[in-house]
């Protein structure tokens, strides 16, 4: 194994603070299920407080705090609108249909936006018995698949109130908002105004070891709640890790900007060497994508040569990977991954 590893495969690999430490240790807790353990009310009282919201939820992962959504907004045998390659599509094992019984109309969207107009292609007659109720429209922000690419809070509100005109509930899998405000310089509670509810998580690049919170109104979270229990995600003591939440969004979320600082370098040194195209979204965050289909590697290929000088990436088959930065990556680690791919790559060329 090489001395130096720079792990770029995702922000979740994150490691808590010392102050994330000391507040986990000291923590007062009680039984969360019967609602008596005071860090975990701390917790979502302030998540609540950051989307502008009634309240919220703490769940222990992202992917549960949208099944939760999900449950929470709909019935089985309905359907929900999404971006192509939403995450909560993709990435989360099917559980808007073999959990939450849903269908999905799809919308291809340009960096992973969709604009009103192709949202009001995509809804069908109500009335029409063939076609599933729609009755949901997610978004995702910042969009994982389209590297990390942001909604705009002007963006965000023409689809919603579009979708809202018609009867559809509105969903945000926030999992990285955070990185969206701090990117365009905005409140988050800019993207959550027109929301009937959001997701976002403290484990990613805010660092803390363990969980997201769902917020939207009362009513809303009461459902969730129910369904947070169904999927078995009712925790007792859980301000051990709630502590650390908190931490995260008092603490973390100025700092984010470094790690869009270091994303671009990255970009633009990685786009520079011949035969590899690198991008970012138009408003870059922390997430990129490469593509050596010029070098005529795979994307096995290239996760396995970066591996052997301790670079660690995501593969995005047949030719692509994802990288992510976040606290743990310093200036010198994207100076060292530069230097080891042009090494690569001069070796290729021979």
């Amino acid at each position: 194994m090489p001395e130096r590893i720079v792990d770029l495969r995702s922000d979740t690999v994150t490691k808590p603070t010392e102050e994330m430490r000391e507040a986990m240790h000291r923590a007062p807790v009680g039984d969360d299920v019967y609602g008596e353990d005071p860090t975990v009310k701390a917790l979502e009282e302030l998540a609540a407080a950051r989307m502008g919201m009634e309240a919220a939820l703490f769940v222990p992962s992202g992917t549960m705090g949208n099944t939760c959504a999900l449950l929470a907004h709909t019935h089985a045998g309905e359907e929900m609108v999404v971006e192509e390659l939403a995450h909560i599509s993709c990435w989360e094992a099917g559980n808007y249909a073999n959990l939450a019984g849903l269908s999905i109309r799809p919308i291809r969207g340009e960096h992973g936006v969709f604009t009103p107009a192709q949202l009001e292609a995509a809804l069908r007659s109500p009335e029409n018995p063939h076609f599933a109720r729609q009755t949901l429209l997610c978004l995702e922000n910042t969009h994982n698949n389209a590297a990390g690419a942001v909604w705009t809070p002007a963006q965000v509100e023409a689809v919603a109130v579009a979708a809202r005109g018609r009867g559809l509930a509105v969903h945000m899998d926030g999992a990285r908002i955070f990185n969206a405000a701090v990117a365009l310089g905005v409140d988050a509670r800019e993207f959550t105004r027109h929301l009937d509810s959001v997701m976002f998580c403290v484990s990613k690049g805010l660092s803390a070891p363990v969980g997201s919170l769902l917020c939207g109104s009362r009513a809303f979270i009461a459902e969730a709640y129910r369904a947070r229990k169904r999927l078995g995600g009712a925790m007792r003591q859980a301000g051990v890790i709630a502590a650390a939440g908190i931490v995260a969004i008092e603490q973390m979320v100025a700092r984010l900007a470094e790690d869009h600082a270091n994303a671009r370098r990255l970009c633009e040194g990685l786009a520079q060497i011949p035969g590899i195209t690198a991008r970012q979204a138009p408003v870059p965050t922390n997430i990129l994508m490469v593509d050596v289909a010029g070098l005529g590697w795979t994307a096995e290929e290239l996760v396995t040569r970066w591996k052997a000088v301790g670079v660690l990436g995501n593969r995005r088959p047949p030719t692509a990977a994802r990288l992510v930065t976040h606290r743990h990556i310093s200036a010198a680690d994207v100076d060292y991954t530069l230097e080891v791919t042009r090494e690569m790559v001069q070796k290729q060329g021979g």
